[in-house]
């Protein structure tokens, strides 16, 4: 029996017409966005925020990316770098837990270093995970409903022995309202990395126009340039395009050593 391909793609139709996302999406966060681990310590801290109005199972879970130049993140098999792999050297306390609605739990990691360990800077991510339970799937006989494990990651960074970062910004570029696809003026520009260690901050942009206050009219957290990249290329979106004569500033902030400054340019017009 000859079976045409509009027969398969209407199959296909069918089928998927009828999966329909459960509406029990998990809500939780993390708090602090990142963590990480100076030479001279052996451990570190974060929260779990159950965000959502039942009570829910959560666990933590060890992932590894890669970051690209763009901040486009790559999941990978093995750790990130084979010298250290988190499931040995890493223990969570609590590992799995539960959290009431609007709850939160805080958890310790503590790191237990190869002896033979190389200086340097070592990252996985730590993942917090909300646990489907079995009276949250929900099937009918003409629906499929799709459950998924909802899960939030924040970057885990552990260095070991002398290690510096420094960075630098370069290739700032104006994009007018409309050449972008969220429709809003950019500042395109470029971070340099040099060192042993990511470079952990935020950037912010404020304009000045001639005669007038100083104002912030963009900013990126979690502007963070990790060892596997020396340089990554940000576009900032922007409340306004700078018109006229005044004084663009561009500050790259550490957000590790708060009130230290990485490196900011300014630009007049």
């Amino acid at each position: 029996m000859k079976v045409t391909m509009k027969k398969i793609f209407f199959s296909l139709i069918l089928i998927f017409s009828f999966i329909i996302p459960s509406t029990s999406q998990a809500r939780l966060d993390i708090v602090p966005q990142k963590v990480v681990i100076e030479p001279r310590e052996r451990s570190g801290e974060f929260t779990v925020l159950n965000l959502q109005n039942i009570k829910g199972t959560f666990r933590i879970e060890l992932v590894s990316f890669e970051q690209s130049e763009n901040g486009v993140y790559k999941e990978l098999e093995v750790p990130l770098n084979p010298n250290f792999d988190p499931e040995k050297t890493i223990r969570f306390s609590p590992r799995q837990f539960s959290l009431e609605p609007g709850g939160r739990q805080k958890v310790r990691l503590s790191v237990r270093k190869p002896a033979d360990l190389a200086e340097g800077e070592y990252r996985f991510h730590a993942k917090a995970i909300r646990l489907i339970q079995d009276d949250e799937r929900e099937n009918t006989n003409d629906t499929i409903s799709v459950v998924l494990n909802v899960g939030v990651t924040i970057p885990v960074i552990v260095r070991h022995g002398n290690v510096t970062s420094q960075a630098k910004i370069s290739n700032t570029q104006l994009i007018p309202a409309g050449q972008e696809e969220n429709k809003q003026p950019q500042l395109k520009l470029d971070i340099a990395r040099e060192g042993q260690a990511s470079t952990i901050g935020r950037l912010e942009v404020f304009w000045q126009p001639e005669g007038g206050k100083n104002k912030k009219i963009g900013l990126v957290s979690n502007a963070n340039v990790f060892t596997e990249i020396d340089t990554r290329h940000f576009k900032i979106s922007l409340n306004e395009m700078p018109i006229g004569k005044g004084t663009l500033l561009v500050r790259y902030s550490d957000e590790v050593n708060k009130g230290k400054i990485l490196d900011e340019i300014t630009i007049q017009r």
